[in-house]
């Protein structure tokens, strides 16, 4: 029996090539689309996970209240780590740790920036780092040691040596005595570092970070088997309170499970309210959508031919055969189509895993002996199979013997209806996809071309350190004189994000109640006109009044209004209960964090000795000699530092990395789903044509143009897209409001943009349609008729 219904299938796929590979192309396209996906969907569902006893591993982070907002933040007290595994035996191993940063390694002749952390010995205890050479326990106790990645290692001390006991400088300045080498952390790893540092060296050059009202570093620790997180959380609440008296803490300490932390990581009035697994979850659903609209194809096909398979299904009732065994034979056939579909999409995505991982910017390869793995594509093969053979073989295996062996049978208003539903919601679903992908597309470009309130092209920015740092003034003075720049200047912000914050700020009549945070930016003179700022009163810090300016301070207009001063400028400020600040101007606002963002209360302090970035605005013509000029003054001033440097408007778009990926790919996996529609409007316009064929030749012998033909055939699929459109505005409109709404400024959804999508859908569903409309039109009216 299975060798019959096999043969008979073979038999049907050859005698309806069309279909067959209408269907094996829409199916095998869904399928590779689903499966890039999914497996993007695993690799950010096992970010962190690799790790031994993750379930114990937790981040410490704290909740800081302020009048305004309530938000979750990593950076804690330098020392928090130390205490609370002192203090609580909850804690089985705890660890400060610094923020990424460029550190400089010499060797040698050779100097290289390295990425790295400063890190506590039981951080090594916490993570599965894998170590190559060295004592886990050993690794960095001592001071002045340093642990490296096996290729940081091998780029200093050759392929082959073992380096622990070598001596490598740091910083011109600090001979460090290497401990040990890790393996690179994989790619699903939230850490990325190629050395690691003694913490408590940062720690003495840092004494800040030792105070319990300060806030920076990091902290990680592993938790004892068994221990309740919640409880945990009660106990540590207000842990930080406790040692701040003095300052009347605002912080609230909670620990989080680390693998969760890059998925779930943002949070909204002290509740987890979203993350990344909001993008993951998108495209679950979208490669729902894409597979879904391939199975409408096979459905939609098969009960359109169904006229042509109706004596089959009468021989075979005629001869004993149930419905259920026909059940079973038309599923059968729609899941050889769906093996055979899986073998060319696993072909597909093979080709096509380079491109996918350059914009998803990852390293996914497929590992075909993971069962997960497996069993994803075996069982989403198996569920589009049953999905797109259910509603033939219940519909073909329904039609009655008698009517099909008399020719009499008719397509019911029930199938007809059903099919023209399931186009209208194929239709539904790329229409959806498009206008989400042009909105989401127009708020990228939204963001890399607003007005921020500075000037970002043009603009270069590197560190300051060493002798340049010593001799700002000079190094200044040299630059200045290369043909090409503009302007010279010095900050402690790269304007990218929040660098530096304070609420220790008093002014006359504040509620004695409001606690506001404020980022504190370090600038000298020459800053307003080098980063462009525009000044709505007063004035900036200026040379001619030297050191005077050191006791004047400069807000931005939301600093200003949240203060609610007014006519500011000579109004007095404290300053850290210490110091007495004399505002003299008012900065136009300016955006220095994403734009998911509103802009926060920032002022401006004058210290012209003071601040480690750099930053040089440069003439359009020429930009290659400008920085070529440039990089021999550095030179000349750190002749063993490399020089490396950034434009400010490259370092911006790094800000939306995320949301560009996402754009690029809602396009392609849009342009696919579109591709599989039409494919199934192909097959079904095909199929309509060859039912009408003989009306076609009537309406031909009694004087019908092509022109009225093409129109006629192409009326029907006109009004199913047109619902379609009309279906997927209101949708996408809700879905997109929902995205959008996230972003403190967006370009909005303007009404043009579903006028544009419904437009360019229906042209490719014309296009599509007019192919075989156009075809039928002009066949000769002898071949159609010649049998009547």
């Amino acid at each position: 029996m299975l060798k019959n219904y096999l043969k008979t299938a073979f038999r049907g796929f050859r005698r309806q090539k069309s279909s067959f590979l209408i269907n094996l192309s829409g199916l095998s396209i869904g399928l590779t689309c689903s499966f890039l996906i999914f497996l993007w969907v695993l690799d950010e569902m096992n970010v962190n996970k690799y790790h031994a006893d993750t379930d114990r591993i937790v981040q410490i982070m704290e909740f800081q209240e302020y009048s305004e907002e309530t938000f979750a933040t990593l950076s804690t007290p330098g020392i928090i780590a130390r205490n609370l595994k002192e203090e609580y035996p909850d804690f089985e191993y705890a660890s400060n740790y610094t923020w990424n940063s460029d550190r400089l390694f010499s060797k040698d002749n050779l100097n290289y920036y390295e990425n790295g952390l400063d890190v506590e010995n039981d951080f090594f205890k916490i993570l599965s780092i894998d170590l190559v050479y060295g004592n886990r326990d050993e690794l960095l106790t001592e001071p002045n040691t340093v642990v490296l990645s096996e290729e940081t290692a091998k780029k200093y001390f050759g392929e082959t040596t073992n380096p622990v006991g070598e001596a490598i400088t740091y910083n011109n300045t600090t001979e460090l005595i290497v401990t040990g080498v890790f393996r690179e952390m994989p790619d699903n790893s939230t850490f990325q570092f190629d050395v690691l540092l003694n913490y408590d060296d940062w720690l003495q050059t840092n004494e800040w970070a030792s105070d319990w009202g300060n806030n920076g570093p990091r902290a990680i620790a592993k938790l004892i088997p068994g221990t309740d997180q919640n409880a945990l959380n009660d106990k540590i609440l207000n842990y930080v309170k406790e040692k701040d008296v003095e300052d009347d803490s605002n912080v609230e300490v909670f620990v989080y499970p680390f693998a969760e932390r890059y998925l779930y990581g943002q949070f909204e009035n002290k509740v987890q309210s979203g993350g990344r697994i909001e993008y993951v979850r998108l495209f679950i659903i979208v490669a729902i959508f894409v597979l879904l609209i391939a199975c409408i194809n096979f459905m939609n096909l098969s009960t359109a031919k169904a006229t042509k398979r109706a004596k089959e299904v009468g021989i075979r009732k005629s001869i004993g055969a149930s419905q259920g065994s026909l059940i079973g034979q038309f599923i059968g056939e729609s899941m050889i189509i769906s093996f055979f579909s899986l073998f060319i999409s696993i072909l597909f995505v093979e080709l096509s895993l380079p491109v996918f991982n350059n914009i998803t910017g990852k390293t996914i390869s497929v590992d075909y002996s993971n069962p997960v793995l497996l069993s994803i594509f075996i069982g989403t093969v198996f569920i589009t199979g049953l999905v797109s053979g259910s509603y033939p073989a219940f519909y073909l295996s329904s039609i009655e013997a008698v009517k099909s062996l008399k020719g009499s049978l008719k397509s019911s208003f029930k199938e007809v209806f059903a099919r023209k539903g399931l186009v209208v919601f194929q239709f539904s679903l790329s229409v959806i996809l498009i206008i989400s992908t042009i909105i989401i597309y127009r708020q990228i470009q939204f963001t890399q071309q607003k007005n921020l309130g500075y000037k970002k092209e043009n603009l270069v920015f590197f560190t300051v350190e060493d002798e340049i740092y010593d001799r700002w003034d000079t190094f200044k003075e040299q630059v200045e004189a290369i043909p090409g720049v503009q302007y010279v200047s010095r900050s402690s912000s790269t304007f990218l994000g929040r660098n530096s914050n304070t609420s220790g700020l008093d002014w006359e009549n504040k509620d004695p109640d409001s606690r506001i945070l404020f980022e504190n930016v370090i600038a000298d003179h020459d800053l307003k006109e080098t980063m462009g700022f525009e000044l709505v009163e007063g004035r900036f810090f200026s040379e001619e009044f030297g050191i005077t300016d050191t006791s004047k301070i400069i807000f931005n207009e939301r600093g200003i209004e949240v203060m609610g001063l007014e006519d500011p400028v000579g109004k007095v400020i404290t300053l850290w209960d210490d110091y007495e600040m004399e505002i003299i101007g008012v900065v136009k606002d300016f955006n220095f964090q994403s734009l998911r963002s509103e802009v926060e209360p920032l002022f401006f302090r004058y210290r012209p000795d003071t601040g480690w970035r750099g930053f040089v605005r440069i003439e359009s013509n020429n930009i290659t000699s400008t920085l070529a000029a440039l990089e021999d003054t550095y030179k000349s001033f750190n002749a063993n530092y490399p020089f490396e440097y950034n434009f400010m408007d490259d370092q911006y778009a790094s800000l939306y990395r995320s949301e560009i990926r996402i754009g690029e790919l809602a396009k392609y996996f849009s342009i696919f789903a579109i591709l599989i529609s039409c494919l199934g409007l192909f097959g079904l316009s095909a199929f309509t044509a060859e039912q009408r064929s003989k009306e076609i030749g009537i309406r031909k012998v009694l004087g019908a143009s092509v022109q009225s033909l093409v129109i006629l055939m192409s009326k029907d699929f006109t009004k199913l897209v047109l619902i379609s459109i009309f279906i997927s505005i209101p949708v996408s409109w809700y879905l997109m409001d929902i995205w959008i709404d996230d972003f403190a400024y967006s370009s909005g959804i303007e009404w043009w943009v579903f006028i544009a999508s419904g437009v360019c859908a229906l042209i490719i569903a014309w296009l599509t349609v007019s192919w075989q409309s156009i075809k039928a039109a002009l066949m000769n009216p002898v071949k159609s008729l010649k049998s009547e």
